[in-house]
């Protein structure tokens, strides 16, 4: 098209001087004078910075050590790819090679500046293969990688890896009597419970009745179910305390029974105390119930404020302890049973029997069970510390009733809490068996677990820790496997550490309210295996550290960050076990093998390269006078690393000008000595018989696709008209394919050699005549082939200079030449690029470190195929 320079339309007609455009010869060297600089195509004053290369390809070094076991005796196959082969199964690597661990995998990649990741593929000789993802560094440089965990050890001084041991950093400060381990021992009952004494001592009948202080007063087996003992004993002093041993029964059903005096208590064996209303044993009383003894109240409420130790048995209605601050202990045949609330507000429980309630509250409570908390409907820890060494289980909800946090459950070594439902606000130390349908820890709360987690239905977590513990369902006969969790979700930021051998398995893991942390820690690998990945917003979520991650799904997030090594589902060679035995088996494997030899390296990145015609003066700058792509480039590479076949396939896409134009390619990488055979199609014409020659009198090969692009495209001889940049046109047609393959000397050439930036795509927009050589249009920053005018540097627009090696850059610093690293839609005839394409004067200015794909976003006033 022609371009009409506004500023010297008066100086063009007087001196004559015709500014060539699309429509005619760029420069004519043969006549003077020489043409003065056309206008500037983005306006006056639009310069890129000093510096700026117009490049959209990062070069890249790679240097990858993996760890071998196998000692040396195979190699192991590395892939590079720009996409996740996991969730690409389209995706091809752009290099590879071999590697064991007795050298490493070293080479030179060119990356697009777009792609903010790397992925890592690594098959290992029993053909299992594993990925990571590694961000590209800035503006290239070296990568280096090991295949294996090299983090930093994580662990806290003095950290044993249980949860008791991490619940007591957090705290939590397991009860005890006397500084002692096990107290047990200094409850024993033959200690506890003195002689009951031949004949009462101090007894006086006294409104009803009253004990001296020292007294010691027998409720006689004479007093039986039918005839019980009903007085409500009292201590005449005020400071002194008596003793009543309970071998009858003792009824305290009358109205206002509530025993307040200073009494120690001992229930007997085959006594009891009994009542059908409210009765109370107060702060200032103690309570003892020998084996055989029980405390019957049936039908209304039974408050125990005092401590108490109880070898034979309460039942209950109602228990309430909430008086002072008692110490309650349960010996090995006693117990607590009420058939609808236990409830203990600010006490000390020590159980060594079975405890048990409808609804058991546990309210600022501190419980150390060693043995059995069962029947239980619902259990509620608000505030309160729970110890277990046994069993704890309930039918309903375990649940605290505020999101403080203060609650706690240690479940130790070999420990159960089983039940229905855990829902909300409290931490959970496991050492033991959690074994429950529903998980809900939504809002506080930390969740450390050093052994198994087995949740039936769904796990809701915020904060969790796994040190060589597991999350899964049930263990399933059928499968022969753990069962995976059906659902785990958090909708809260989630902040998880893994260690020690430790995995999660679940069906579909939800995660929203990013950003969340994943990370795996020391020791043996951990794991988190899923069929399904939901995230549910766009914060980032990142996932790395020694850490194997199986999914099943493809589904692939921009939102996620995946530093660990990824495999397929059931796809990981790492076997995870903990404490209940291997949960994860790993994939064994084929027989070891070195790879196969070729290796073939496909690198399907579409590379663009688009030129305006018009050097060394500007054009319209719409970037379409010739478009030509890079579609496939395939190679061979054998076990030394080197290139054997190496093929290009490309397609000249479009030619927007009414001028003869040609196109060439020029190999930066190799020299034509190291070629042994040159073949392929190349204007419509198959070499396969002789072998295509590189063009003559020229120090890098070069090849020649056409001279004449309008009729390599489809034009008949002659046609000059536009191709594939008009919209609608009747001319319009498919791109002209051409293939080019090489085969070269073993050992001679590497696949570095063959990147992108090695590849010097150009156009001939004149060809040489019988005075100068031809004019070439080369990508910024590309020298001329040896055939090509240097003598234009300088003139027009242009900026080149041999001595800078500076090339194809005008003097505002703007290009005439670019490679984009996609498919690319090129703008529409008489439409600037910078109007087209708005990221793109962003990505100009800002010296290409914003709007890296500005190529990706368009005004629709494009070329479409």
């Amino acid at each position: 098209m022609r371009l009409i320079n506004r500023l010297s339309v008066m100086a063009t007609v007087v001196s004559t001087i015709f500014l060539a455009s699309c429509a005619g010869d760029v420069y004519d060297p043969s006549k003077e004078p020489q043409a003065p600089p056309a206008e500037n195509p983005f306006g006056e004053g639009f310069a890129a910075p000093d510096g700026f290369g117009w490049t959209m390809i990062t070069p890249v070094k790679l240097n990858i050590e993996v760890k071998d076991d196998f000692n040396g005796q195979y190699k192991y196959l590395i892939e590079v790819f720009t996409t996740n082969p996991l969730h690409d199964k389209n995706a091809t690597p752009i290099a590879a090679g071999v590697t064991n661990g007795n050298t490493s995998y070293i080479t030179e990649i060119n990356v697009p500046t777009a792609i903010e990741k790397l992925y890592i593929r690594q098959t290992d000789p029993k053909q299992r293969k594993e990925v990571y993802a590694r961000t590209v560094p800035e503006n290239g440089g070296s990568m280096n990688f090991k295949w294996y965990y090299t983090g930093v050890d994580t662990r806290a001084t003095g950290n044993t890896g249980s949860a008791f041991e991490a619940a007591k950093r957090a705290g939590f400060i397991e009860p005890s009597h006397k500084d002692s381990e096990d107290i047990k021992p200094l409850y024993d009952e033959t200690k506890i419970i003195p002689e009951v004494p031949a004949v009462s001592d101090g007894y006086v009948q006294y409104n009803p009745g009253a004990l001296n202080a020292g007294a010691k007063f027998i409720i006689g087996t004479e007093y039986t179910d039918d005839v019980p003992f009903k007085d409500n004993i009292r201590v005449h002093e005020s400071s002194g305390r008596a003793t009543v041993f309970v071998q009858g029964v003792w009824d305290l059903s009358a109205s206002g029974k509530k025993l307040t005096s200073r009494l120690d208590i001992y229930v007997m064996n085959g006594g009891k105390i009994i009542g059908s209303k409210d009765i109370t044993i107060d702060a200032q009383n103690t309570l003892t119930i020998q084996s055989g003894g029980s405390v019957e109240s049936q039908g209304g409420i039974f408050y125990l404020g005092c401590p108490a130790k109880i070898y034979g048995s309460i039942n209950a209605t109602n228990v309430k302890v909430n008086i002072g601050t008692p110490e309650i202990y349960i010996g090995e045949n006693g117990s607590i049973k009420a058939t609808e609330t236990g409830y203990f507000n600010s006490a000390q429980v020590f159980n060594y029997g079975v405890l048990s309630a409808g609804k058991l509250e546990f309210i600022k409570t501190t419980v150390l069970n060693k043995s059995y908390i069962e029947n239980c409907e619902d259990i509620l820890i608000n505030g309160s510390q729970i110890f277990n060494y046994g069993d704890v289980k309930f039918n309903g909800t375990l649940a605290t009733n505020n999101n403080t946090g203060t609650a706690s459950f240690i479940n130790h070594y070999q420990a159960t809490l089983a039940g229905s439902t855990w829902n909300n606000g409290a931490s959970v130390y496991n050492d033991g068996l959690v074994q429950l349908t529903d998980f809900y820890n939504t809002a506080v709360g930390e969740i450390y677990n050093s052994c198994a987690f087995i949740i039936r239905n769904e796990f809701t977590f915020v904060n969790l820790i796994l040190d060589n513990g597991s999350i899964t369902s049930d263990w399933s006969q059928t499968a022969n496997e753990w069962l995976p969790v059906p659902t785990i979700t958090c909708n809260q930021k989630v902040d998880v550490k893994m260690r020690n051998s430790s995995i999660i398995k679940a069906d579909n893991f939800i995660l929203g309210n990013a950003p969340n942390n994943i990370v795996g820690e020391q020791g043996e690998i951990s794991m988190i295996k899923i069929r399904q990945l939901t995230l549910k917003n766009n914060g980032k979520t990142s996932i790395s550290g020694n850490l194997v991650f199986e999914r099943e799904d493809t589904n692939e997030y921009r939102q996620l960050d995946v530093t660990c090594a990824t495999t397929g589902y059931d796809e990981s060679k790492h076997s995870i076990e903990s404490c209940s035995g291997i949960i994860n088996g790993g994939n064994e494997g084929g027989d070891p093998s070195d790879p196969e030899f070729p290796i073939i390296v496909e690198d399907a990145t579409n590379y663009t390269f688009a030129f305006e015609d018009n050097w060394p003066t500007y054009g319209d700058f719409d970037l379409n006078d010739i478009v030509a792509t890079i579609d496939k480039v395939t190679f061979a590479q054998h076990e030394d690393g080197s290139v054997g076949t190496y093929t290009l396939n490309g397609t000249l896409q479009a030619v927007g000008a009414n001028k003869k134009l040609g196109l060439g390619i020029q190999f930066l990488g190799f020299a034509a000595s190291n070629v042994v055979e040159l073949k392929g199609i190349v204007e419509g014409v198959t070499s396969n018989s002789t072998p295509l020659g590189f063009e003559a009198n020229q120090s890098n090969p070069v090849i020649i696709i056409c001279n004449d692009a309008h009729r390599f495209i489809g034009n008949s001889e002659n046609d000059r008209s536009y191709v594939n940049t008009l919209a609608n046109n009747s001319n319009n047609k498919n791109g002209a394919k051409f293939e080019i393959s090489i085969e070269f000397r073993k050992g001679a050439v590497q696949p570095k050699d063959l990147n992108i930036n090695q590849l010097d795509v150009f156009a001939i927009s004149k060809e040489a005549d019988t005075k100068t050589k031809r004019i070439e249009i080369h990508v910024a920053g590309h020298a001329p082939t040896d055939l090509g005018n240097t003598k234009l540097f300088g003139q027009g627009n242009d900026q080149s200079s041999v001595e800078e090696q500076r090339y194809y850059l005008s003097s505002e610093n703007l290009a005439w030449g670019i490679v984009i690293p996609t498919d690319f839609a090129w703008p529409l005839e008489y439409k600037n690029i910078k109007d087209v394409y708005t990221d793109f004067v962003s990505w100009v200015t800002t010296g290409g470190k914003e709007n890296k794909d500005w190529y990706n976003n368009h005004n629709g006033q494009v070329f479409k195929k």
